[in-house]
């Protein structure tokens, strides 16, 4: 597969195919030993319309062992994004925010990029509501992070609000 679509192909096949195709390319993900290849592979993963695979991977990405802490926070970026797996990230996200804080608070960067990963597509009034409370119960360091993300919530909330019905006509 020539390497300009090999994200492409391997997403499509994940999605497309069964939990073999996700073992496939789970074990791949172990076998290789090229980090560009290692990320693409951890990316496709991501794409899978099933959302017990989804879970699982995102309960693999806090094992050091098995996936990196760098590329932890990717995978956890990617499953929000897939429409499958936006709730589970979500969910995810606050039940181990205290391990993810802990493992990346210190990295202001990292803790930014991975909430407002994990929110961006977040676009309901019930899930502006799960964020704001939720974050009462957070500040310091990530306080501007779940400023920012509540502002862009509430964007997208009232985007949908606005457009969701002209949208599907």
């Amino acid at each position: 597969i020539p390497l300009n679509v090999r994200d492409i192909v391997y997403c499509t096949g994940v999605s497309l195919l069964d939990e073999d195709v996700w073992e496939f390319i789970w074990m791949k993900f172990h076998s290789t030993t090229a980090v560009s290849e290692k990320k693409i592979l951890l990316e496709a993963l991501t794409c899978s319309d099933d959302r017990n695979l989804l879970n699982r991977l995102l309960n693999l990405s806090l094992n050091s062992e098995v996936v990196l802490d760098q590329d932890a926070i990717d995978v956890i970026i990617h499953v929000a994004r897939n429409p499958h797996g936006r709730d589970l990230a979500w969910k995810f996200f606050r039940d181990k925010w205290k391990i993810l804080n802990t493992r990346y608070g210190e990295a202001l960067f990292m803790n930014s990029k991975l909430i407002s990963g994990v929110t961006e597509f977040l676009n309901t009034e019930g899930e502006l509501k799960e964020l704001k409370n939720f974050m009462k119960n957070y500040d310091g360091v990530a306080a501007a992070s779940f400023s920012r993300a509540v502002e862009t919530v509430e964007a997208n909330v009232r985007w949908k609000m606005l457009y969701q019905d002209e949208l599907f006509q």
